[in-house]
């Protein structure tokens, strides 16, 4: 009877995981570019507030940037 162990599929990386080990391993602006170019959606949001501060950006989606700056990450 053959191992399981010998035998398992290698698991695809999890996305969130791979943008954890960018971000303790690479520049600071590795974890933006992956995003960026891996993900349409995430790039458009990018070019559209791209020459915003970060208050408009939020405001602009109705958001509160008071209450995202008390968030712990």
């Amino acid at each position: 009877m053959a191992n399981p162990l010998f035998n398992r599929q290698p698991q695809k990386p999890n996305p969130l995981q791979q943008l954890q080990r960018l971000k303790a391993s690479g520049p600071s602006n590795a974890v933006f570019d992956q995003m960026y170019n891996g993900n349409p959606n995430f790039r458009q949001f990018a070019d559209q507030v791209r020459n915003m501060t970060p208050e408009e950006a939020f405001r602009q989606h109705g958001l509160d940037f008071n209450q995202f700056k008390g968030l712990r990450w």
